[in-house]
């Protein structure tokens, strides 16, 4: 518990260490951009791109931007941790990345069934299970990605606490 009433004074230390602000920033802007083109690809029919930005909600847009923050947070802390001699481990949030960017990619776009056709095409019994992936990431994305950034802020607190551990 005082790890997590510590975490701003981990975020503070990584961002007075120029290099890490700098890839923090750097990931935060990064991740805003394909945050902001990738989340409303639902409405797009898959499309991704600048298109997406016209279809764009308030709701992805908040989102995109706690998405982003938390990854570039967790690069910063990363940063920082390395640069101090210790170690980072962000799998969370990259965990929570690819998570966060998987109910729009499978929910509305090609790219499902043409990973099932191309898994079919080498398992035809695959082909046969008609699995509704689909379905179930359109019905249960947002519980998705509550777990993208449940994991990702699980990813911050673990390189918190070891930015706090390194400092001697």
């Amino acid at each position: 518990m005082s790890n997590i009433v510590r975490m701003p004074v981990a975020i503070r230390m990584a961002f007075a260490d120029r290099r890490a602000r700098l890839w923090g920033v750097g990931t935060v802007l990064i991740g805003l951009v394909f945050y902001l083109l990738i989340l409303p690809a639902t409405d797009t029919g898959g499309a991704i791109g600048l298109v997406s930005l016209q279809f764009l909600t308030f709701g992805e847009a908040v989102l995109a931007v706690v998405m982003a923050v938390l990854l570039g947070l967790t690069m910063a802390l990363g940063i920082y941790g390395l640069r101090q001699g210790g170690s980072a481990a962000s799998g969370g949030s990259v965990l929570g990345a690819i998570v966060a960017v998987l109910p729009t990619l499978l929910c509305c776009s090609p790219v499902l069934p043409l990973a099932v056709a191309a898994i079919a095409s080498v398992l035809p019994a695959a082909g046969a299970l008609g699995l509704p992936v689909q379905g179930f990431v359109a019905t249960h994305e947002a519980l998705l990605y509550g777990i993208a950034i449940a994991l990702m802020v699980w990813g911050l607190y673990g390189n918190a606490r070891r930015a706090l551990q390194c400092v001697c």
